[in-house]
């Protein structure tokens, strides 16, 4: 009898029906958060994804961790039929050369090491991976994501994962799950399972302990043929699959973003022409052109500028730090975001005023 279920620290993979193409759910105890967000480094990238309202589901050789949706992340303790060999490569492979590749797979010291790296290699062209995270202060995610100059996007998170699964008419949309974080990371022997659904939601559910600050909560996106990306992983001379990056792309309703926040670095003489009124209300940019700046990077600016002033006007907070005090009187930092006015007075040129209105982030 094959399981029909997972459980591993808490949380529990559970096949939703009785065929073997079921999907899966994810069974945790962590309270559904109310608002999720998402960093961005500002680049032409981002700047698009923003100007057209979508998430790059990333391939999972494009993730920041190796041990994160890792082939390491499933072992089989004894050989799998040659039933699944026969369904999962390809039909036109003559029998004789199929038993033979299953032969050595499951009599070698790593067992069915061969299917498992080829299942990754094909999973990884029809699934994605969108991050967010349900902590808004994000003080390790600012650094690390946007280095202090990018930008949040901060949604509800009901609202959006309802807005994806409706945009999504040639895939499907899975979550949005918790990640499971453990300070051990078991693999799953998959030996145990009569399709690899469970294993699948497992490897790209568990993460480190270490990463526990990320709050991330995350979206499995299906389609096909979305790219594999070997030439994005250390030692490894297979070719890229190459498809249009734009089937990666997952579209929500841009209505959807309730703020956004610039990085406290993001206005910068380095990048903007900046001016300040004398009373410190209000400041003046215009993104600034020079020789050692890329045009697309200088386009970036004027594109989003732009795109903020149109459609996100009483949305705009800035990035701030201040001073609190302990019950001692003793000072403390704390990060803040200030909402800000935006007016148009030229081209590529905007006043930006304080409002005063401040939200404190612990």
């Amino acid at each position: 009898m094959k399981n029909k279920s997972y459980t591993y620290n808490g949380f529990i993979y559970e096949q939703e029906g009785n065929k073997e193409n079921d999907g899966v759910r994810i069974i945790h105890n962590k309270p559904y958060p109310d608002k999720v967000h998402k960093f961005y480094l500002i680049n032409s990238y981002s700047v698009d994804a923003l100007l057209n309202g979508y998430f790059y589901a990333s391939h999972t050789n494009e993730i920041n961790d190796v041990l994160d949706s890792s082939p390491f992340l499933w072992y089989a303790s004894k050989p799998l039929s040659f039933d699944f060999y026969e369904r999962f490569l390809d039909k036109d492979i003559p029998k004789e050369i199929l038993l033979k590749f299953y032969d050595s797979d499951t009599q070698s010291d790593n067992l069915c090491k061969g299917y498992i790296s080829l299942y990754f290699d094909v999973i990884s062209n029809i699934f994605g991976i969108i991050s967010l995270t349900a902590d808004e202060s994000g003080a390790l995610m600012w650094a690390h994501y946007t280095q202090e100059k990018g930008f949040q996007l901060t949604f509800n998170a009901d609202l959006l994962e309802s807005s994806i699964k409706d945009k999504i008419d040639d895939g499907e949309c899975f979550g949005m799950f918790p990640i499971n974080y453990s300070q051990f990371l078991n693999p799953i022997d998959i030996s145990g399972y009569s399709s690899m659904h469970i294993p699948f939601f497992y490897a790209t559910n568990v993460k480190s302990d270490k990463w526990l600050y990320e709050n991330e909560w995350r979206f499995l996106i299906g389609k096909k043929m979305m790219g594999v990306k070997n030439s994005k992983s250390g030692l490894n001379t297979k070719p890229d699959y190459v498809t249009s990056s734009k089937n990666r792309f997952t579209y929500y309703d841009s209505d959807l973003v309730e703020q956004i926040t610039l990085g406290i670095n993001f206005f910068t003489t380095q990048d903007f022409k900046l001016k300040w009124s004398e009373d410190g209300k209000h400041f003046k940019v215009s993104p600034k052109k020079t020789k050692n700046k890329c045009d697309s990077e200088f386009e970036s600016y004027k594109r989003m500028l732009f795109y903020i002033y149109k459609n996100l006007k009483n949305k705009i907070y800035h990035s701030g730090i201040k001073y609190e005090r302990d019950k001692n009187g003793t000072p403390f930092l704390i990060r803040t975001k200030e909402r800000l006015d935006i007016e148009k007075i030229g081209w590529d040129t905007y006043v930006f005023t304080r409002t005063n209105e401040i939200i404190k982030i612990f």
